[in-house]
C-alpha cells in the first residue's frame, strides 16, 4: 500500500500531489512492465524476466535535484540476479542532474524547498492510502 501527500509551500503557488509506495502495480516485473513508458527501462525489465533468479523492488518515489530543487513523483527500481544488477537512476526533467530519492515520513516536518520561487520550505500534507 502507498500514501499520497500534498506538498504545498506558502509563498507562491505551487503545489504536488506526491504518492509514495507500493500499489498492486508493483506486485510483479511483467505488471511494471506494463505501465512503464520508457522504451529503454522496457527492455531491461524483459531482460530481467526472462532470467529465474531475478528479485527487485520497486515502489513509487519522491526525486528532488540537488542542482534546481525540482521535484519529480518517479519509479524506483532495483534488480538483481545471478547474471546482472540494475537500478534505474532518475534525472532531473529541467537540468539533467541526478537526482536524489527523498522519502515523507507521517507526521515529520520535510525540508524541500519549493522548486518554483525557491524562496520556501515546502509543506507536506498527507491526502490518502493508495492501492
Amino acid at each position: 500500500m502507498g500514501v499520497a501527500f500534498k506538498l504545498e509551500c506558502g509563498t507562491c503557488h505551487y503545489n504536488s500531489i506526491i504518492y509514495e509506495g507500493i500499489g498492486f502495480m508493483y506486485i510483479s516485473l511483467k505488471s511494471i512492465a506494463s505501465f512503464v513508458t520508457d522504451p529503454v527501462l522496457k527492455q531491461v525489465i524483459g531482460e530481467f524476466m526472462e532470467d529465474g533468479s531475478v528479485s527487485y523492488d520497486a515502489y513509487k518515489a519522491l526525486y528532488v535535484c540537488p542542482q534546481c530543487d525540482g521535484i519529480q513523483n518517479e519509479l524506483y527500481i532495483e534488480m538483481q540476479s545471478d547474471r546482472s544488477q540494475y537500478r534505474r537512476v532518475c534525472n532531473c526533467k529541467r537540468c539533467g542532474a541526478e537526482m536524489e530519492q527523498t522519502p515523507i515520513e507521517h507526521n515529520v516536518p520535510i525540508r524541500l524547498t519549493c522548486p518554483d520561487c525557491r524562496k520556501s520550505e515546502l509543506k507536506a500534507m498527507f491526502c490518502m492510502d493508495w492501492d
